[in-house]
């Protein structure tokens, strides 16, 4: 069995501070429609790769703080990173951590998710999206995976465990 521990401490924050960074960096108003999420990105990775580490205190702190920079109800991206965190470590038990098409398929699921439980929540207070737009973060993040997914592995070091 292999276990992964961080590289050094702190690793897991880190990394999730850098996809909230990635998350509010501006971008043309062209782009912005096809910017994937990149701090969901991050907990699904850490759902996969260190389960045991990843918890939904550290998913909602991490959506209380970009509630408060992106200036958007507080508790929205809260309790969609909550989700996001609980399904993907519920469904990364079922697969295993090296099949790209399951992952594909997680990230598809998990993405999805959040993105509906946004547009609900924008729905509730009146702010609808752009219609058809409001789905490309869904593609992008599926094309960003596989590249975001290697760089995050240098925060990690496997371990054999005997």
């Amino acid at each position: 069995m292999i276990e992964n521990l961080p590289r050094f401490p702190g690793a897991i924050w880190l990394t999730l501070l850098l996809g909230l960074g990635l998350n509010n960096m501006p971008l043309p108003p062209e782009w912005a429609y096809w910017r994937p999420d990149f701090l969901v990105l991050s907990l699904i990775h850490w759902a996969l790769a260190m389960r045991q580490n990843v918890n939904l205190f550290m998913a909602f702190f991490m959506g209380l703080l970009a509630d408060t920079i992106s200036y958007s109800l507080l508790g929205q991206h809260a309790l969609g990173y909550v989700l996001v965190t609980y399904f993907a470590v519920r469904l990364s038990l079922r697969m295993s951590a090296e099949a790209f098409l399951q992952q594909f398929a997680l990230i598809f699921i998990v993405v999805g998710i959040f993105m509906l439980i946004n547009l609900w929540i924008r729905g509730v207070t009146g702010n609808m999206g752009a219609g058809l737009l409001y789905w490309m973060p869904l593609l992008s993040s599926l094309l960003v995976w596989p590249i975001y997914h290697g760089i995050l592995g240098y925060f990690y070091v496997p371990r054999k465990m005997v």
